[in-house]
């Protein structure tokens, strides 16, 4: 998009030879291997289909593509002096996962809207890399964003992470793709779509979608100045129109117009001193114990190491990825470090860096193979040695924890190192000969140790964290990245199915402002992560264990004053013993329900505490 293709390359990226005959049949297998490559990497990579819940906070987005209604009938009022109704305000993401359960059902809706995802990051990205360095680079492309641990995990839960990587990444290459004038808009018009979907679906959205214009208005305005008042008036309307659609389509899906400004709210809310002391360390003091931290860094310092030339010589495309890339990071470690943002702490957040950072490392390892380009069967050596990286580590995934010291450091110089040493070897290359052993065998050594050594840094678990004064006071648990390749997902599917299955055994309102609250064991609350999540989690459970009524679970019916109240457990073994507890609130048993799904059992009784409701059963 950055800039106009050659009258030769772009007949050749179109489909057709100059000169010869134009064959419509490749195109068309070729359009259909990318299409299918989500399917064949699942399978070949073996990637773990969903990914495990460290917080409730997927879940909380998963009851708005279940039943949104509910959760603004039964919750409005309780939610909105705490902004947690700013869940169902994330619509970039919650519209086309709410369409396509509407379609499919829950866990076939799920794995359609992650295949949409893997479509809206790869497609960009295979055509970019295809154009600036042919068919090899490309697939190289889409096997750098399939197998990686990061974007795996990120598109296996609900949490919208999972639509801003694919939305970001999918813009970035939409604005480098080199194009024809004639292509110029569709393609910029296309990024503004995406960009305005980032922008409301996480506001790690807004920061990465505020950053990648920026950057692509400094290299326009270095490059290429013409007509850029116009294509900015492009995004904007585009953006604009986009946020209005969205707008109807929330109104109709989930009952609420106006996304605005429960998002504005929220973001007031959680710039308060106490949510900021909660949620972000006041010191850096956590960060050395995150390996995959250092994974962006060594991405970027190697892609340029790589284009280590004049400013003006690197090729424009290029420059716009390693420049977005850059900033990208740069801005995420000025909100951790400098503002009050967990942008690199939490993991949930962190994540939405990796499409560009995969992006940034594929157009690295294309770049230092450019030399095979000439040959045949060569050119497809990088991104098959980039598939047999993750294989090899399905085939023994035992990599031990550690931190920055020594051993995270020593890894990320790997790429570092190998890119000097690789822009060194090229400009010694005086004859063709030179490529075909030596240079050849190089270009498979880098391969393979950049992204083996990238890969150990993103699966290794974290050391026990020291407890740090000025620590967030809300410890995240770590990243289950080591899990995201050969890893099994058949017990977290069965229990998504159940979590999407527990609001049409709760039932509808009786009416507005019917709030239910959950109660159970306290030694199941990890296990429970999805059901109690549907139900916005801790804000809504009882604090102590069932079946005893403590002094402050009868302080928390006192204050929320619920109509009704959820019983789980895996064994309802307590469960009469609660009905008991709760004889001065009148309970009144509804409903119970045994949810089963494979090897998954969900006890669930439904009471209605006629003390508190309006309408009496």
């Amino acid at each position: 998009m950055l800039a106009a293709s050659s009258p030769t390359a772009g007949s050749i990226l179109a489909g057709r030879v100059p000169g010869r005959r134009h064959h419509r049949w490749p195109l068309v297998w070729e359009g259909a291997a990318v299409a299918l490559s989500p399917l064949f990497a699942f399978f070949v990579l073996r990637i773990r289909a969903m990914s495990p819940l460290e917080l409730p906070d997927p879940s909380m987005h998963t009851i708005y593509i279940v039943d949104p209604h509910e959760m603004y009938i039964r919750y409005a009022a309780a939610f909105t002096p705490t902004a947690r109704l700013r869940e169902g305000a994330q619509v970039g993401f919650l519209v086309l996962a709410r369409l396509a359960y509407l379609a499919f059902g829950a866990v076939p809706g799920f794995f359609a809207t992650r295949y949409l995802f893997a479509l809206i990051a790869i497609v960009p990205a295979y055509l970019l890399l295809r154009r600036l360095y042919g068919i090899p680079a490309g697939a190289l492309a889409i096997v750098a964003l399939l197998s990686s641990p990061v974007v795996i995990t990120a598109w296996g839960t609900d949490y919208p992470d999972s639509a801003v990587i694919s939305y970001i990444a999918g813009a970035v290459a939409c604005l480098a793709m080199p194009c024809r004038d004639r292509w110029r808009s569709a393609w910029l018009g296309l990024a503004g779509v995406l960009l305005t979907l980032a922008i409301w679906s996480h506001g790690m959205g807004i920061v990465l979608a505020g950053t990648t214009i920026a950057v692509y208005a400094a290299v326009r305005l270095l490059r290429t100045r013409r007509h850029l008042l116009r294509d900015g008036i492009l995004l904007a309307g585009l953006a604009v129109l986009v946020t209005l659609l969205l707008m109807v389509a929330s109104a109709h899906i989930f009952g609420q117009f106006d996304f605005i400004r429960p998002t504005l709210a929220a973001a007031a809310y959680l710039n308060q001193p106490g949510q900021v002391r909660l949620f972000h360390s006041a010191n850096w003091r956590w960060a050395p114990y995150l390996a995959y931290l250092l994974v962006p860094p060594a991405v970027i310092v190697a892609f340029w190491v790589t284009f280590a030339r004049r400013l003006r010589a690197v090729p424009t495309a290029q420059l716009f990825v390693g420049l977005a890339c850059t900033a990208q990071f740069a801005v995420f470690a000025y909100l951790q470090f400098s503002y009050h943002v967990e942008t690199l702490e939490m993991h949930y957040f962190s994540s939405t860096l990796w499409g560009v950072i995969c992006l940034a490392l594929a157009v690295t390892l294309a770049e230092i193979g450019r030399p095979l380009s000439t040959r045949h069967l060569a050119r497809w050596l990088p991104a098959i040695l980039l598939v047999a990286v993750p294989l090899a580590y399905e085939a023994y995934p035992h990599v031990p924890a550690f931190g920055w010291v020594p051993a995270g450091v020593a890894l990320a110089a790997v790429p570092v190192v190998l890119a000097v040493i690789m822009r060194l070897d090229t400009r010694r290359r005086t004859a063709p000969s030179a490529c075909r052993g030596r240079l050849g065998l190089g270009v498979a050594a880098t391969v393979i140790a950049v992204t083996g050594s990238l890969l150990v840094l993103t699966v290794a678990p974290s050391p026990p964290l020291p407890a740090f004064r000025g620590l967030a006071i809300a410890e995240d648990p770590p990243a289950s990245y080591a899990g995201a390749l050969g890893g099994s997902a058949n017990l977290l599917i069965d229990w998504y199915q159940i979590s999407a299955d527990l609001p049409s055994f709760v039932g509808n309102a009786a009416y507005s402002g019917e709030q239910l609250l959950m109660w159970l064991p306290g030694n199941q609350i990890g296990e429970l992560m999805g059901p109690i999540g549907m139900y916005h989690g801790g804000f809504n459970f009882l604090p102590t264990g069932l079946p005893i009524l403590s002094a402050p679970d009868a302080a928390t019916l006192e204050s929320r004053r619920p109509a009704e109240l959820l019983l789980l457990s895996t064994t309802g073994a307590q469960f009469e013993a609660a009905l008991v507890a709760l004889g001065p609130y009148q309970p009144v048993l509804a409903r119970t329900t045994v949810m089963r799904q494979g090897t998954t059992v969900l006890h669930a009784w439904l009471i209605v505490l006629r003390y508190f409701a309006r309408h009496a059963v």
